[in-house]
């Protein structure tokens, strides 16, 4: 089975800033990917290369094993930025406008169907200068189900939206995953990250600095110790051959063992009458600053 998405050393200069330094990544067909960065990396430019909106100085992009062309193009759905629509049209209304520009069968037909794949259905026949910003995002990820879209890349969907919005556009999302659309949605929220990601791509300033299933990555995650004293933890930690490193918390300590092993690391530190106050793997958060310190150095 081909990958839904294929990425080779894609570059990318603006002016003379060199935004995209190389990228190589893949998505897996069906997967929920996320696209993980801070602002400013390169996700944006990214999405613009891959939509076909803008042509990159280098590199190759493959959608379904194919070089990405015309015909290929129309089998993504793309949203970027901010959603915009005339606002005195109804849901129903701007879709229609949309289903006839693209020539879809029966646009009327159509239009009701995608509202109703993303839970809007209800407000069909409202204003859409009436909705809230997250029914505007579902009504800007509507207007790109065409009947042959396979592949959705959507940045920073749930940018702006309250919690309530952001969960209803989640759902929306895992259940079009469900039915077989391979997606790749940027953030820069861990957190989202590390509820949804069945593949993750993480980027850091134009260059990839980890891909693979999420799985994968939480696999490498290493102890992180709350100790009273950590400075003499470490010391400690290290004269038993165990290589630790300061936490972003200064009261812990991480150890590069797995989680499995802290009874053995609890046993170590209480025996020197440390007192270790909490013991747990890293979460997403942390293991994406290693990733990116790491990738820092390099650079």
């Amino acid at each position: 089975m081909h990958d839904a998405l294929k990425v080779e050393g894609l570059k990318k200069t603006y002016g003379d800033r060199e935004i995209l330094k190389g990228l190589d990544f893949r998505l897996p067909q069906g997967a929920m990917g996320l696209y993980l960065g801070p602002n400013g990396a390169g996700k944006t430019s990214t999405f613009r290369l891959l939509s076909g909106l803008e042509r990159p100085d280098a590199g190759a992009i493959q959608v379904f094993g194919q070089p990405r062309s015309d015909l290929s193009k129309r089998l993504i759905g793309v949203t970027l930025e901010e959603p915009r629509f005339y606002p005195w049209l109804t849901g129903k209304e701007t879709l229609e406008i949309v289903g006839h520009y693209r020539q879809v069968e029966n646009p009327r037909k159509w239009a009701v169907q995608a509202l109703e794949r993303v839970g809007l259905a209800h407000a069909m026949n409202r204003p859409s200068k009436g909705y809230s910003l997250g029914m505007r995002q579902r009504l800007y990820l509507a207007s790109q189900l065409f009947p042959e879209v396979k592949l959705l890349l959507l940045d920073e969907p749930t940018n702006g939206l309250d919690l309530e919005g952001r969960e209803q556009l989640w759902a929306v999302l895992k259940t079009l995953t469900g039915e077989g659309v391979s997606m790749l949605v940027s953030t820069h929220q861990v957190l989202e990250a590390e509820r949804y990601a069945e593949h993750l791509v993480v980027i850091h300033a134009g260059q990839i600095a980890y891909q693979g299933s999420y799985a994968q990555l939480a696999a490498s995650r290493r102890l992180v110790v709350e100790v009273d004293d950590p400075e003499r933890a470490r010391n400690i930690l290290g004269l038993h051959g165990l290589q630790t490193a300061a936490a972003r918390d200064s009261r812990a300590v991480v150890v590069d063992v797995n989680i499995k092993d802290s009874r053995q690391v609890q046993g170590i530190l209480e025996q020197q009458n440390l007192t270790v106050l909490s013991s747990r793997p890293e979460d997403l958060e942390e293991l994406y600053w290693r990733i990116k310190d790491a990738d820092s150095r390099v650079a």
